[in-house]
C-alpha cells in the first residue's frame, strides 16, 4: 500500500468511524423507543442492574488487549498470540457471569433474572473477541474496514432486539440483541482480519499481562468515579435530582461518542505512525499542531449546537416535565467540548512509552471530579454541573502539562493553531438565531427541528473554516493528512 493511499484510509476511516458512531447512537435511541413502549418499568430496572454487572465485567475482559496491539511494533506473530489471551479472558470473565447470573437466579424471584445476566456473560466472550480484532484492524491501518463491521454490529443488535421486542421476549430481547451484534463483530473480524489466533508463550503472556492491568485499572477508576458521583446526587438530592443530571448527562454522552472514537481510533493510528517513524515520540508535537485543531473543527460547532439549542434536545427526546434538565445540559456540553482532547490521552501516553501513569494520572482525575462534585452536591444539580465543568478545566491543564513532559505537546500553540474555529462558529451559529427570531420550522417535533438546524450549522460552518483555515485545502485536495517531514522540524515546531 503506498503512502497517499495509507493517508487517504485515515481520512476515510476517521468520517467512516463517525458515521459508525452516530448509527450505534440511532439505532440504541430506535431500540429505546420501541422497548418503552412494550416493556414495564419493572423490567428496565432489571435490565439495568444486570447489564451494570456485565458491563463491569466486559471491562475487565477487553481493557488492554486491543491496546496492546494497536502499539505494537514488532513481530505480528504476537498479535496473533495477543487474540488468544484475549479469547481465554473472555471465556473466563463469561464463566464468572454465567455462574453468577444462577447464583442470583436462586435467590431473587424474578424469574428473567438468571438467563438474561448469563445471555448478557456470554456475550462478553463474543465481545471480547471483537474487541481484540478491532485493534487488529486499527494495528492494520483498516479503519474503514473496522467502522464498516461496527456498523454491521449494530444493525444486528437494532433487528434482533426489535423483533425479539414485537414477540414478546420482554427484558430477554435487549440481550439477544447484544449477544448476536458481539457475534457478528466477531465473526467478521475474523474474516475480515485473517489472523488466526496462535498458542501463546509465557514471554507474550507476561508482558501483554504486565502492559494491559494498567488499562484495566484506569477504566475501573472511571466506572467508580461514574458510580460514586451519582450516589453522591443520590445521597444528597434524592431520586429525583439523579433523574433529571442522569438524563442529561446521557444525552451529552451520545454526543461525545460521536467525538470520542474517531479520536480514539485516529489518535492510535496517526501517532503509532509517527512513533514508528522516529522511533520514538519525537514527531508528536507537530503531528498535534494539526489533530487537535481538526478535532475541535468537529467538536466545537457539535457541542455549542447543543449548548444553544438544549431546550430542544430536553423537549424532542425527554418530553414535557424534564424542563429542569435543561440547564445542566447546557453546563455538561460545555464540559464535553473541553473534555475531548483527554480522549487521545490514552493513545499518546501509550504510544509515548509512560502507559505507567495511566491509572495514577486517572486517578487523580477521578479525585478532582468527585471532589468537585462533593462540594457543589448541597447546592442542586446545576451548581453539581458546573463543579462537573471546572472539573474539567482542571485536568485539561494538568493534562496539557503531561503531554508537554511527556510527549512533547505544546497546548497553548495548538489552542493558537485553532483560532479559525472561532470566526466560523460565529458564522454556524446564524442558521439558529435565525429560526429563532423568524420562528422558522416551529411546527415540527423538537428533535427533528433540533437535528434540521444543526446541520444548517454544519452547512454554514464547513465553508467558513475552510475560508479562514486556507491551510486545510491542500489536505482535502490531496486526501492525506500531513505528517512532520523530519524530528528536527518537529522539536522546532513544538
Amino acid at each position: 500500500m503506498t503512502a497517499a493511499k495509507k493517508e487517504e484510509s485515515v481520512l476515510q476511516g476517521g468520517l467512516w468511524t463517525m458515521v459508525s458512531k452516530v448509527f450505534t447512537q440511532l439505532t440504541q435511541f430506535a431500540i429505546f423507543m420501541v422497548a418503552v413502549r412494550l416493556m414495564t418499568p419493572a423490567e428496565f430496572g432489571i435490565f439495568a442492574l444486570a447489564a451494570a454487572v456485565v458491563v463491569i465485567l466486559t471491562q475487565v475482559s477487553t481493557a488492554g488487549w486491543p491496546e496492546y496491539i494497536m502499539q505494537w511494533h514488532g513481530n505480528p506473530a504476537r498479535i496473533r498470540e495477543t487474540l488468544s489471551v484475549a479469547i481465554f479472558c473472555g471465556v473466563t470473565i463469561a464463566a464468572l457471569g454465567v455462574a453468577g447470573g444462577g447464583a442470583v437466579g436462586a435467590m431473587v424471584s424474578e424469574p428473567a433474572a438468571k438467563p438474561l445476566i448469563q445471555i448478557l456473560s456470554v456475550s462478553v466472550i463474543f465481545t471480547s473477541i471483537g474487541a481484540a480484532y478491532s485493534g487488529v484492524l486499527i494495528w492494520q491501518n483498516r479503519l474503514t474496514a473496522g467502522a464498516m463491521l461496527t456498523l454491521l454490529a449494530d444493525f444486528a443488535n437494532l433487528i434482533i432486539a426489535i423483533w425479539a421486542l414485537i414477540e414478546g421476549y420482554g427484558v430477554l430481547a435487549l440481550a439477544w440483541g447484544r449477544l448476536s451484534s458481539a457475534v457478528i463483530w466477531s465473526v467478521s473480524g475474523f474474516v475480515v482480519c485473517r489472523v488466526t489466533p496462535k498458542m501463546v508463550g509465557p514471554a507474550t503472556l507476561r508482558e501483554a499481562a504486565e502492559f494491559s492491568w494498567k488499562i484495566i485499572l484506569t477504566r475501573v477508576v472511571v466506572n467508580v468515579r461514574i458510580y460514586a458521583a451519582t450516589l453522591i446526587i443520590g445521597g444528597f438530592l434524592g431520586a429525583t435530582s439523579v433523574g433529571y443530571f442522569r438524563a442529561a448527562q446521557r444525552i451529552v454522552a451520545a454526543f461525545e461518542e460521536i467525538v470520542s472514537e474517531p479520536t480514539r481510533v485516529l489518535s492510535w493510528n496517526l501517532f503509532r505512525r509517527v512513533r514508528d517513524k522516529y522511533g520514538g515520540h519525537a514527531g508528536f508535537g507537530a503531528l498535534s499542531l494539526r489533530f487537535f485543531p481538526i478535532l475541535y473543527y468537529g467538536a466545537v460547532p457539535l457541542f455549542t449546537g447543543v449548548f444553544i439549542m438544549a431546550d430542544m434536545l430536553t423537549a424532542g427526546i425527554l418530553g414535557p416535565g424534564w424542563e429542569a434538565a435543561t440547564p445542566v445540559l447546557r453546563i455538561l456540553a460545555v464540559a464535553a467540548l473541553i473534555r475531548c482532547n483527554g480522549h487521545a490521552s490514552l493513545a499518546i501516553l501509550t504510544l509515548a512509552g509512560q502507559v505507567r501513569l495511566l491509572p495514577r494520572v486517572t486517578a487523580l482525575y477521578s479525585v478532582i471530579a468527585i471532589g468537585a462534585v462533593l462540594a457543589a452536591a448541597p447546592f442542586g444539580i446545576t451548581a453539581i454541573a458546573a463543579a462537573e465543568l471546572v472539573a474539567a478545566a482542571i485536568v485539561f491543564v494538568i493534562n496539557a502539562i503531561i503531554m508537554k513532559r511527556y510527549a512533547g505537546i505544546a497546548w497553548e500553540t495548538i489552542l493558537l493553531r485553532s483560532w479559525a474555529v472561532l470566526p466560523a462558529l460565529v458564522v454556524a451559529c446564524l442558521p439558529v438565531f435565525l429560526a429563532d427570531h423568524f420562528d422558522l420550522l416551529s411546527g415540527l417535533h423538537d428533535l427533528i427541528r433540533f437535528v434540521l438546524i444543526g446541520f444548517c450549522m454544519m452547512v454554514f460552518f464547513a465553508p467558513a473554516i475552510l475560508v479562514f483555515d486556507r491551510s486545510l485545502w491542500p489536505a482535502l485536495r490531496k486526501r492525506h493528512f500531513p505528517e512532520p517531514a523530519t524530528a528536527d522540524a518537529t522539536e522546532h515546531s513544538v
